[in-house]
C-alpha cells in the first residue's frame, strides 16, 4: 500500500506504518502505481492532490474523516447558496485546503488567529462560517463575537470535532488539580498544540510529549500530581509506555490519565 500524503500527524505511529511497508506515493514508479492501493489521508485530499498522482493507481481507499467531510459539504453548502465564506483554520493546514477548495470562488478569506481580524479589516455585511474541525471552542467563540460587533450577520455551520472538544474540556477540568501535565503527542498535530495551550493556560509545568523517552525532560518528582492528556493521533502504545515510564521512575507520584 502507499499514501498520498501522511496518514495522521503522529511522526512515531507513521514510522510503525512505514515499517509495515506503507510507502509514499512519490516513491513509486509508474509500474508501481498501476498495481498500488492508495490510501487518501484523513485530514481530505484536494482534486489537484488526487489528479496529481492517484489516478493511475490500482485502487483507492479515501480514509478522510466523516467529521472533516461534514465541514467541507457546509463550505460547499453555504457557497451553493451565494453567502461569501471565511473559514477559520490553520493556514496550510491540509483540511483547512479542502474547506478552501469547497467554497471555491466564494472563499473570502482564512482566519487563523486574532491579528487576521484587525479593528480595519472590513468583511461582506454577510457571510457564511466554517471552522477547521480542530479549532478550539474559544477561538470559534472570539470569531464569532468579532463578527457580531463589527455589525455582521453570520450563518454558521458548527464543526468542531466533538471527541476534540471533549478532550480540551477535560484537559481544562483536569489539570487544575495537578502540579504537571503532560500531553501526549506530535508537535504537527493541530488538535495536540490545542491541548498543550489549554493545558498550560491552567498549569505551568505543562509539556508535550512525543515518546516515553521524553520523560526525562519533564523533570518530575514523586510529590507530583500529573495529569496525562493526549492528542487524537496518539496511539495507544505510546500513552501505555508514558505510565509506565512514570510509574517506574516515580512510584509515589500520582497520575491522572485522560
Amino acid at each position: 500500500m502507499a499514501a498520498t500524503d501522511v496518514l495522521l500527524h503522529n511522526t512515531q505511529e507513521a514510522n510503525r506504518l512505514r515499517e509495515a511497508g506503507l510507502r509514499s506515493v512519490e516513491e513509486l514508479g509508474e509500474n508501481e502505481l498501476s498495481s498500488a492501493t492508495i490510501l487518501l489521508p484523513a485530514h481530505g485530499s484536494t482534486r489537484a492532490e488526487r489528479d496529481a498522482r492517484v489516478a493511475g493507481a490500482h485502487a483507492v481507499i479515501d480514509l478522510v474523516c466523516p467529521i472533516v467531510e461534514h465541514a467541507r459539504t457546509a463550505a460547499a453548502e453555504l457557497a451553493d447558496a451565494g453567502l461569501p465564506v471565511v473559514i477559520v483554520g490553520d493556514r496550510g493546514h491540509r483540511e483547512t485546503r479542502y474547506l478552501m477548495e469547497a467554497a471555491e470562488r466564494h472563499l473570502v478569506d482564512i482566519v487563523s488567529s486574532p491579528d487576521d481580524l484587525p479593528e480595519s479589516r472590513e468583511f461582506p455585511a454577510s457571510l457564511g462560517i466554517v471552522c477547521q474541525t480542530t479549532q478550539s471552542r474559544e477561538f470559534r467563540t472570539y470569531v464569532l463575537s468579532w463578527m457580531h460587533d463589527h455589525g455582521i450577520e453570520v450563518v454558521e455551520r458548527f464543526t468542531l470535532c466533538p471527541e476534540v472538544l471533549r478532550r480540551q474540556d477535560c484537559a481544562a477540568f483536569l489539570v487544575e488539580r495537578c502540579t504537571a501535565a503532560l500531553v501526549l503527542g506530535d508537535a504537527s498535530s493541530a488538535n495536540t498544540r490545542r491541548l498543550v495551550a489549554v493545558a498550560a493556560a491552567r498549569c505551568a509545568r505543562t509539556i508535550l510529549i512525543e515518546k516515553s523517552e521524553d520523560i526525562s525532560a519533564a523533570h518530575l518528582a514523586c510529590s507530583d500530581t500529573v495529569g496525562i492528556l493526549s492528542g487524537t493521533s496518539c496511539p495507544q502504545t505510546t500513552i501505555d509506555a508514558v505510565v509506565r515510564t512514570i510509574r517506574d521512575a516515580f512510584p509515589q507520584a500520582s497520575l491522572e490519565v485522560i
